[in-house]
């Protein structure tokens, strides 16, 4: 944790940060400034991230109800963003966002899809199709420009560069970013709704939206005079994984071709498998190790089973597509879960133990530091308040014998603690002795 909240932190800040603690909720901002007791967590993030930029990184983090694992996934995201990745967090359930489902896991992740340039919106994946168009060496790395003909077969135009789904999209992204060259026939009637109505078709395909089949897409889109890669299906069909981490993977590696660090995914409430069906339990299995794989070539021998085990969905091209459009693709995958049996058996069946980290119960100076960050806090928030000069180490001495009676289980009872008592000593500090004297402890404060 870095050091007691600095002056220039607005008391509506602080008060904002302390109403959240004293709901138990994560803070809005600053989580570093509310952050004890994780710092070998915080290193490993930090190691992974630098990774994800080399390659790619993959991580689970296990901790119990209340123990900070929805904190750690805050502050995973802030730091990611700080260091100029893309972000998107997704929290896994046993129905709509089920992981036996790929594409609506897909279509998640790239709805929250958050942008360090842009961190106030979720705008999906257009403004990096934006950026992509309007790149040379995207448009050639992607096949989409070629200075030599583009061959016919689909295969060749893999092994050139090509990526079955991303490449299409920035093609025509690119087209009908030029409306005033944008060749139509005659028929179309009022062009500028027509190019309105063709970018949305196309954000829903890429983005997984239930949409309209992709033959009624490819025959509306080849209006457009030119040639362009073919749009090929996205089904919402649970065997489906491998070709969905292909495109995640994809995404990561198109991120940093425009200038960002990669792509972070987090999945949070892993824990969910455990009330699928036998099935479904393999399917969303099928997605943990094919996502898993979609990250990077690096490490893939750590992993606990090859990509040639993985199970295989489409039809024709697409049950040729590997897991990883790029080796390198600055993707850091992020699996987060409250621990249960068959929870962890299957995150070992896709991570080797290496990437699996357990939160720890915080320690003593753990809740001293907390205390004393919550007690300077609080004076920022209410300058007004009367708090006693000294009180950190007696309010500590409190919770730690809380703690070790089990009146408060973990550090969100104990924040939430913490605010009240504050609250407690800045508008009746008389009922102070009878309260603590009701807890069963002494203090000298």
């Amino acid at each position: 944790m870095t050091n007691h909240t600095p002056q220039s932190v607005d008391s509506l800040h602080a008060a904002l940060t302390l109403e959240a603690m004293r709901l138990g909720v994560v803070p809005p901002s600053d989580l570093e400034q509310s952050t004890v007791g994780r710092d070998v967590e915080i290193d490993v993030v930090r190691r992974d991230l630098e990774q994800a930029t080399v390659s790619g990184a993959r991580r689970a983090f296990l901790g119990d109800y209340g123990l900070g694992k929805s904190h750690m996934l805050e502050l995973i995201e802030q730091i990611a963003l700080k260091h100029n990745f893309l972000v998107s967090k997704v929290t896994l359930d046993h129905a709509e966002l089920s992981p036996s489902q790929p594409k609506r896991i897909y279509h998640a992740v790239l709805r929250n899809l958050i942008y360090p340039d842009r961190p106030k919106s979720l705008d999906g994946i257009a403004p990096l199709l934006e950026k992509a168009a309007n790149r040379e060496e995207v448009l050639k790395k992607f096949a989409i420009k070629s200075d030599k003909p583009m061959p016919r077969s689909v295969r060749e135009q893999l092994a050139m560069g090509l990526h079955l789904y991303l490449s299409p999209a920035i093609a025509y992204t690119r087209a009908l970013a030029d409306e005033e060259h944008l060749r139509l026939p005659a028929h179309v009637g009022d062009k500028h709704a027509w190019i309105q109505t063709a970018r949305h078709m196309l954000i829903d395909w890429i983005e997984g939206h239930p949409t309209q089949s992709n033959q009624d897409i490819n025959d509306e889109l080849n209006l457009i005079h030119g040639r362009f890669p073919k749009i090929y299906s996205l089904l919402d069909y649970r065997p489906w994984a491998k070709i969905y981490a292909y495109i995640i993977n994809g995404i990561s590696q198109l991120a940093k071709d425009v200038g960002y660090a990669g792509l972070v995914v987090v999945l949070d409430e892993a824990e969910f498998y455990s009330l699928l069906s036998s099935q479904n339990r393999m399917f969303a299995k099928s997605l943990f190790q094919a996502w898993s794989h979609a990250v990077c070539a690096e490490g893939e021998g750590d992993l606990p089973c090859s990509s040639d085990e993985l199970l295989t969905g489409g039809y024709g091209i697409q049950r040729e597509l590997p897991t990883r459009y790029s080796d390198t693709p600055g993707l850091y995958l992020v699996f987060a879960m409250t621990p249960n049996t068959d929870g962890i058996r299957v995150l070992q069946d896709a991570l080797a133990p290496q990437y699996i980290c357990f939160l720890n119960q915080l320690t003593a100076p753990d809740y001293l530091q907390m205390t004393a960050h919550l007690v300077d806090l609080y004076r920022h928030a209410y300058p007004s308040a009367v708090i006693p000069d000294g009180i950190e180490a007696p309010l500590s001495d409190v919770v730690n014998a809380l703690t070790q009676q089990g009146q408060l289980a973990n550090p969100r009872q104990t924040m939430k603690f913490l605010t009240e008592f504050l609250d407690l000593v800045r508008f009746e500090p008389q009922k102070i002795p009878e309260v603590i004297e009701n807890l069963m402890f002494d203090s000298d404060f």
